[in-house]
């Protein structure tokens, strides 16, 4: 059987918007053979097209879109990872592996990426926070697909039997005026807006309750659904990336009960066209946490997780070659691998990170930032050439690592 192969954008088109972007931001990197600054601490979706090091992680992910993108059936998958381990980092480049598959005439997957929030009263607040991550124009686009083919009016009595009020709001993105198109995906987000805007889309109340929240989820995967099948490419896939999920186990037994029923509900309602790739922290066990519901333990079953570990030195070493060759220069081609650094200088940062914590990507970006920033203006002015383990040393000695994060003992 032939193993997908993930598509990108490649090298030359990587390199043009790099250097696009970091002229609109008045940066220049050429004294460091790189287009962009190497070490983000917060991960820029547009950005994650690609992973360092990381082999295993990569041939899993692989694996994966390629299942979900040949057969309809909607699953459950896990991503468990130590703190800092780049799980978030892991999820963005996965919705952009996602998109290119689209792109390249694949399956069509909608990956729509939502952290659990921080405050919640219901499983309400989980579909707000996928809502504000679908695009509308994916909503319009499979609408106007849909009104011009003979699935025009199972679509029609679809979305009126999940919600009169989904009906008209779905209407109104696609033939509203600006004004009215905002107030409709303002509702579809599941925005308290007072009622005399609402009435002037149609719409009667806001969504209120978990049961509307996933009738009004499951109806717009259907949307997508018949789109594709109207399409003639036989189905597309929404992947929900759930990121943070670690955070339900702070609610009160009574929220994480109403959120597990709303979840599982969702799914049942889904049983095609959706996967949720549910994210969480924590140091990974044998067993899954006890915060995951009985319903949706059922229903994940036997999967393989998709696990992010902290990392060996040799590990973080290829980390760095890897990140650095990803931003590498045209003009760069033929610098040394760990340029600025060198191979001493990288491998002592490495083992300076494991004196004081766990070697992972989070604490690695920051320990090489720190470094970074101080030696650039010394790169471009010409009074340093590469960064020598003494001069690396000396910065770290200056800087204060953070404790450990709880639960990351």
């Amino acid at each position: 059987m032939r193993r997908l192969t993930i598509p990108n954008a490649g090298t030359q088109a990587r390199q043009n918007v790099s250097s696009e972007l970091s002229e609109l931001r008045g940066m220049s990197y050429e004294h460091l053979r790189l287009t962009r600054w190497p070490f983000p601490i917060v991960p820029e979706p547009a950005f994650c097209t690609f992973l360092a090091d990381r082999q295993q992680l990569r041939g899993d992910i692989d694996v994966l879109l390629r299942s979900l993108s040949r057969q309809d059936a909607s699953s459950i998958h896990l991503m468990w990872s130590w703190f800092g381990a780049g799980k978030t980092h892991t999820l963005f480049y996965f919705a952009n592996c996602a998109a290119a598959l689209s792109k390249h005439g694949q399956r069509r997957l909608y990956a729509v990426y939502s952290e659990f929030p921080k405050s919640v009263r219901s499983f309400v607040d989980l579909y707000r926070s996928f809502a504000r991550g679908i695009h509308p124009e994916d909503l319009v686009d499979a609408y106007l697909e849909i009104s011009t083919s003979a699935a025009s009016d199972q679509l029609k009595r679809e979305l009126r039997t999940a919600s009169p009020d989904l009906a008209n709001a779905i209407n109104v993105l696609v033939t509203g005026t600006e004004s009215t198109q905002t107030v409709a995906m303002r509702w579809l987000q599941g925005e308290a807006l007072p009622a005399s805007e609402f009435r002037t889309i149609g719409v009667s109340h806001k969504i209120a309750t978990s049961e509307e929240a996933s009738r009004i989820f499951s109806a717009l995967v259907s949307l997508l659904n018949l789109a594709a099948r109207s399409q003639g490419n036989g189905l597309s896939r929404v992947v929900w990336l759930l990121d943070e999920f670690q955070r339900i186990e702070k609610l009160p037994p009574s929220t994480r009960d109403e959120i597990g029923v709303g979840l599982h509900s969702t799914f049942n309602a889904c049983p095609t066209g959706l996967s949720i790739i549910v994210s969480f922290s924590g140091r990974p066990q044998p067993q899954l946490p006890a915060w995951f519901s009985k319903e949706l333990r059922d229903r994940i079953g036997r999967t393989k997780v998709l696990v992010l570990p902290p990392m060996t030195a040799d590990q973080g070493a290829e980390f760095i070659r890897d990140v650095l060759s990803h931003w590498r220069s045209l003009e760069g081609w033929n610098a040394g691998p760990y340029f600025p650094f060198t191979e001493e200088s990288c491998r002592f940062i490495i083992e300076e990170i494991q004196r004081t914590e766990e070697l992972k990507p989070r604490a690695i970006m920051h320990a090489f930032n720190a470094v970074l920033q101080e030696a650039e203006p010394l790169l471009e002015s010409g009074d340093m050439q590469t960064i020598e383990p003494e001069f690396a040393s000396r910065i770290l000695a200056e800087y204060v690592a953070p404790p450990a994060l709880d639960g990351d003992q």
